[in-house]
């Protein structure tokens, strides 16, 4: 699913700065009084009727460039069904690419594929792909442009080779689709082509040269159509399904190895815990509450009125949080919740799981230890604790457990053949051995930033050995407890026979209780009358530091990262800083307003740039 991801990344953007800027006037649509027959012709005389677009411009290998080969799209609707036409001509035919023949290598040929936003709104879409000999991938993005293929959608497609290229048609019935039923509904919609000879992308509507219009689906209104059948403010996007679809392939592949869950689980769920094995945390004998307010008014009025892209305010804040597939949404200030609510199903006692927000947790976990002398310094070498992997290269011992925890090893990461160092470092059965043998050096410790998901994995690794303890075992007596966590949770682990947590990304527990690092952390590491954590390590945890040129690449960027904390830095006073998890699981603080904001989701929904800024925003208003 990641190839699928990044190979589409041009067609599924649907951030914050890629919607819609300033008016735009829906097109009216062909409309067709019988249907036209789907098989891959053109030649059916109702496609004269369509509505036909042709100005595509690239956006790989180069953005805004004439493309190589016209395409052509034919566009046209009845009361039940969308049809769409598309004529992709090359000079080149005999080169065009055909050789998948299942779904997930489709990405490989060549393709045209159709998105389609029913809302209007920027938050998710479907997607309709289709290769020149009609191999189909059909699914859903989310805001943030993330790709999940599916098997819920019906439509119907056809394809055929001809002397100048290939055509492909769609029929996609118009019942099935969430929208809000009217007399008169707007939807919008994009096209996509793919030549693989040339990696070129073309897309239409043509991606303007101008900045500030930015990328955008193109608006379209349809009338007398059928009434749709599904719910109009859930997010297209069904986890349940997803979760269900891994456990059937995980009945079809040995996910006792690496290379079975890469085949079975693809991509990260919010659902991996109940997956992966794990180890129980307890809930607290003496439970911590954070008062109730009366403002969630307040918190509304204010997030309505700011725009999650340009042009688009968020208006409704509960069909906004459910669309963007948000799970919960918590607003706390002055240790008092202003706003608290749940969505998509999920309750107060629900599970979320942290992602990347473990690794804040695992920051405090070995500030604690250093608290106490079980790791002498961050600056340590971290072969002090892991010798063999100096036997194995010397150049390990120029690594820091500061390096770790600031991202700055020096470690490779990249993105190559499967399994990637991400599937690795998320899946693998036998993490400890990943992280203590697949590593290798290719920069200067200390030099340049790069995140990198083994750094987490040899920070548990020293923290065990330091310890004597696992550590779920040091997170339930030294955060879990002392911070009266009211629910129970869990660590999941890589396997049972490796035992080992997934230090990266595992931790699950109730939005509530995530709400309570954000307290410690505000607090400076002062939780009533103890300081779980030294107030320098808050300090050095999550407030800027002094950098090298070049350490975060060319730009220098307002965020930052600290101790496995990002910040947001402020001109004046402390800077605000978060933990943030992949699909959108956030913690954000902001120590000047006293404000702690929790969002979890199943998704991000918009992207992670625009949640920051609506936190941000929130927090300087309220």
């Amino acid at each position: 699913m990641r190839v699928i991801a990044n190979l589409l990344l041009s067609l599924l953007i649907l951030c914050t700065s890629a919607q819609l800027v300033g008016a735009q006037t829906a097109d009216k649509i062909g409309r067709v009084a019988v249907a036209p027959v789907i098989d891959g012709t053109l030649n059916d005389p109702q496609w004269q009727r369509a509505t036909v677009y042709t100005v595509f411009k690239t956006t790989k290998p180069e953005p805004n460039r004439e493309p190589a080969e016209r395409t052509e799209v034919y566009f046209a609707f009845d009361h039940a069904n969308l049809y769409v036409g598309i004529r992709s001509l090359d000079s080149q035919p005999n080169g065009i690419r055909a050789e998948a023949t299942v779904p997930d290598r489709a990405w490989g040929d060549d393709w045209v594929a159709f998105a389609l936003d029913t809302h209007d709104d920027g938050l998710d879409s479907f997607f309709f792909l289709v290769t020149p000999r009609g191999l189909r991938v059909a699914g859903t993005l989310d805001g943030n442009g993330d790709p999940t293929p599916t098997g819920a959608l019906r439509w119907t497609s056809a394809a055929t080779r001809t002397p100048e290229g290939y055509i492909v048609e769609m029929a996609i019935p118009i019942a099935q689709l969430p929208f809000r039923s009217a007399r008169s509904v707007k939807m919008a919609f994009r096209v996509v082509r793919h030549i693989s000879r040339t990696s070129q992308e073309a897309n239409f509507p043509g991606v303007p040269k101008s900045s500030a219009a930015g990328e955008r689906f193109h608006q379209f209104e349809l009338t007398g159509i059928d009434h749709s059948r599904s719910p109009d403010e859930l997010p297209l996007f069904n986890v349940r399904e997803a979760y269900k679809e891994k456990l059937r392939l995980s009945a079809q592949f040995d996910i006792a190895t690496l290379s079975g869950r890469v085949n079975a689980w693809g991509d990260a769920s919010v659902l991996d815990y109940l997956i992966f094995p794990s180890r129980p945390l307890v809930r607290s004998r003496a439970p911590f509450f954070f008062k109730r307010g009366s403002r969630e008014a307040d918190v509304i009025s204010h997030l309505e009125l700011l725009e999650y892209s340009p042009g688009r305010p968020i208006r409704n804040l509960n069909r906004f949080l459910s669309r963007s597939q948000t799970t919960s949404f918590i607003v706390i200030k002055n240790d008092t919740i202003l706003y608290e609510k749940y969505f998509n199903g999920n309750r107060r006692n629900s599970i979320a799981t942290s992602f990347s927000v473990a690794k804040s947790f695992v920051s405090m976990l070995v500030g604690i230890a250093v608290d106490q002398g079980l790791i002498k310094s961050v600056t340590d070498p971290i072969t002090n604790y892991l010798p063999e992997l100096a036997q194995r290269d010397p150049r390990f011992n120029l690594i820091t457990i500061k390096d770790l925890l600031r991202m700055s090893s020096g470690l490779r990461y990249v993105d190559g053949e499967s399994p990637r160092d991400e599937q690795r470092t998320y899946m693998d059965p036998k993490l400890r051995q990943a992280a203590l043998g697949s590593t290798s050096i290719v920069d200067t410790p200390g030099a340049h930033w790069l995140y990198n998901n083994y750094n987490p994995l040899l920070l548990g690794m020293i923290l065990e050995r330091a310890s004597g303890r696992t550590v779920t075992e040091l997170l339930q007596k030294n955060l879990w407890t002392p911070l009266g966590m009211e629910y129970g949770g869990s660590w999941s682990l890589d396997s049972p026979e490796g035992g080992f947590e997934k230090m990266e990304s595992g931790i699950n527990a109730r939005a509530i209780d995530f709400a309570k690092l954000g307290r410690l952390l505000l607090n400076k590491g002062l939780w009533g009358e103890k300081q779980i954590v030294s107030q320098g390590w808050v300090k050095d945890a999550s407030q800027p530091w002094p950098s090298p040129t070049g350490y975060y690449g060319e730009s220098a960027p307002s965020h930052y990262y600290g101790y496995m904390i990002w910040g947001d830095r402020r001109e004046q006073g402390e800077s605000d800083f978060y933990g943030i998890g992949n699909k959108g699981q956030f913690i954000y603080c902001s120590p000047q307003r006293r404000m702690i904001i929790v969002r979890t989701g199943i998704q991000y929904g918009v992207s992670s740039a625009t949640w920051l800024r609506l936190f941000r925003q929130l927090a300087d208003q309220l």
